[in-house]
């Protein structure tokens, strides 16, 4: 009777471990990577290589070291991150012939873009500092140098392109960027996202990727 028990519990047992090991496999990353992945594609079919073509590449870059954090370290991309980081593809790059950036240059569209590009940029440097730097992620305590270290990389990295752009422009005689006025703009707004994901974080430490459930599971058992 007893060998009975024990050779069912061992049963259980096996099932659960496959369970748990099934789990461990990036849904959320892949995901991520699809659903961009197609963004590109269209992009590329309506309109060739472009700026869309950039952006979407740029932003697969990012879901990169997402997918190994979640692997190494057995966390998951959560659920708003990945709309947050679909959306602002989309308005940043969007798809040529029906939005985004066009002749017409829409300034509040631009304006609209470089504000949710640097809140995303800004959670994500935090996200990665912290599940680098620590063994659980976006500490509870003693996080603060982590945090001021993601605001400021995000405030020089934002000024130096800007000024970047502002420059070429100078240098080369272009128009692309309406030297000065495009480039005020640009700053205000991406100093508003780095402020407002930084508000964010040191209200709530939210981040871009979690430990779920069932890993706290797996570890306890």
């Amino acid at each position: 009777m007893s060998s009975s028990r024990s050779s069912r519990a061992t049963s259980v047992d096996l099932r659960r471990r496959s369970f748990f090991r099934w789990l461990d496999f990036p849904f959320a990353s892949v995901s991520v990577i699809v659903v961009l992945g197609s963004l590109f594609i269209v992009s590329m079919a309506l309109g060739g290589w472009s700026w869309s073509s950039w952006t979407y590449t740029f932003a697969l870059a990012i879901a990169i070291p997402l997918t190994i954090v979640e692997v190494k370290r057995k966390a998951v991309i959560t659920g708003w991150a990945i709309i947050l980081l679909v959306a602002t593809a989309v308005v940043d790059a969007g798809v040529p012939r029906y939005f985004g950036y066009t002749p017409s240059d829409l300034s509040w569209y631009d304006l609209l873009a470089h504000y949710l590009g640097t809140i995303l940029l800004t959670i994500f440097v935090w996200t990665m500092i912290c599940w680098t730097l620590s063994p659980a992620g976006p500490p509870n305590e003693n996080g603060r140098r982590k945090f001021w270290l993601a605001i400021m990389i995000m405030l020089v990295v934002s000024v130096f392109f800007e000024f970047l752009e502002y420059f070429t422009d100078m240098m080369f005689g272009w128009t692309n960027f309406h030297v000065g006025i495009d480039t005020a703009g640009d700053l205000i707004f991406d100093i508003a996202g780095v402020l407002t994901a930084g508000l964010a974080i040191s209200r709530h430490r939210i981040s871009l990727v979690r430990r779920p459930f069932w890993h706290h599971d797996n570890a306890s058992s």
